[in-house]
């Protein structure tokens, strides 16, 4: 008997093996096959709503010089913005000067922005409202190297970057169907990403918004509990055997 069916054998073994494909551990990826009109998530992203726990942004300015005066220490600025953040209670509500407890849980920060001009053009003379959020609350889950809850001081937090903070996917995540999470009011929607497709730069949820809670699904051998197999160990002591059988035959 030659050797060759034995080094053919360890051959296929050692891909049986072998580490997870890179295609399955990069990311955006180009495939000429997607088009755009195919891309990775189901259901389309609405305008983010403020929330109980938000922290907000809020700047109020108007053209009423006797009002501003009173809120400048009467400096003579036409337009003086009050800058403050606001923390929304668990009644959804903030707390203004003129117009006291608002409610604006539920709204999106334009509909916020809006409502609160109404409300202040009883008191001062064409108000403006700026709203932004201050604070970001991602959650990441499943096959990373650190889930946890993550907080942002910046708006703007992509699902790459919510992947570094946690540590990037193991080798035994899903890198093809990454589940988002996302209330928007009362409903509680889900979308999956392709992270391995270079089309994931131009989708809708690249950007992640503040509640978002990413989920990494393991890969189907994780699932069946082969990430705990000691291939290492199995593969030496198959190995070996071979190499004595190989070696008893020739004799």
């Amino acid at each position: 008997m030659t050797k060759t069916p034995v080094l053919l054998m360890l051959g296929i073994l050692l891909c049986c093996f072998s580490c997870v494909p890179v295609k399955k551990v990069a990311y955006v990826q180009s495939d000429e096959s997607l088009g755009p009109d195919q891309m990775i998530f189901t259901g389309h992203p609405t305008d983010e709503i403020i929330r109980s726990g938000d922290e907000l942004y809020v700047r109020i300015s108007s053209s009423d010089e006797e009002k501003n005066s009173l809120n400048s220490n009467n400096q003579s600025n036409i337009y003086n913005p009050l800058l403050q953040s606001y923390t929304v209670n668990e009644e959804g509500q903030i707390k203004l000067a003129y117009v006291g407890k608002v409610s604006v849980a539920g709204l999106s920060l334009e509909e916020a922005s809006d409502m609160l001009e109404q409300e202040l053009s009883k008191f001062l003379f064409l108000p403006h409202v700026y709203l932004r959020f201050i604070n970001t609350r991602i959650t990441v889950l499943g096959e990373v190297n650190r889930p946890g809850v993550y907080m942002f001081d910046n708006k703007k937090i992509n699902i790459l970057q919510a992947v570094g903070y946690a540590g990037d996917i193991t080798e035994f995540g899903n890198r093809k169907k990454v589940l988002i999470i996302r209330e928007e009011g009362a409903v509680r929607k889900k979308f999956y990403l392709d992270l391995t497709k270079d089309a994931l730069l131009e989708s809708d949820l690249y950007a992640l918004k503040s509640g978002d809670v990413v989920f990494i699904e393991p890969l189907g051998r994780k699932k069946w509990g082969m990430a705990t197999v000691p291939y290492n160990l199995i593969l030496t002591m198959i190995s070996t055997g071979l190499f004595v059988y190989s070696v008893l035959i020739d004799k």
